[in-house]
This record gives structure tokens, C-alpha cells and sequence, in this order.
């Protein structure tokens, strides 16, 4: 009965040995191609998403944070 046992848990620990590199290779594998998926093809367009409404419409004064200094 003790060698049924022991049978059963090296099945068990060889199968873990084989799945979790395996799972862990395939969740690899789909979270890069999604994030090469993510990955705009022109790097303009990202520019222009994430640019505000005052740098699309190309004012000068956009992305100015700071406020002017009326001393000379």
C-alpha cells in the first residue's frame, strides 16, 4: 500500500515538474504578443494621442505650466 503511495506522489510531482514551465512559457508567449500587438506601427499618431487639445490645434502657448514673470 506504501508503494502505491509513493507512485502516486512522483506521478504527481513529475507532472507538476512538466506543467508549470510549460504554463508559465505559454503565459509568456501570449503577454509579449499582446504587447507587440499594443505597439502603435506609426509613432506619430501616438504623439498626437497624447497630446492635448491645445498642442493638436498647435497654439504657441501650449504646455506652458509655469506662469510668466512680469519683473525685468
Amino acid at each position: 500500500m506504501a508503494s502505491i503511495l509513493f507512485v502516486g506522489s512522483f506521478l504527481a510531482g513529475s507532472l507538476l515538474s512538466l506543467l508549470i514551465p510549460i504554463s508559465l512559457l505559454i503565459a509568456l508567449v501570449v503577454w509579449q504578443t499582446r504587447a507587440i500587438m499594443r505597439v502603435p506601427r506609426n509613432p506619430a499618431e501616438t504623439a498626437a494621442q497624447g497630446a492635448g487639445a491645445a498642442e493638436v490645434e498647435g497654439r504657441t502657448d501650449a504646455g506652458d505650466g509655469a506662469p510668466q514673470s512680469t519683473n525685468p
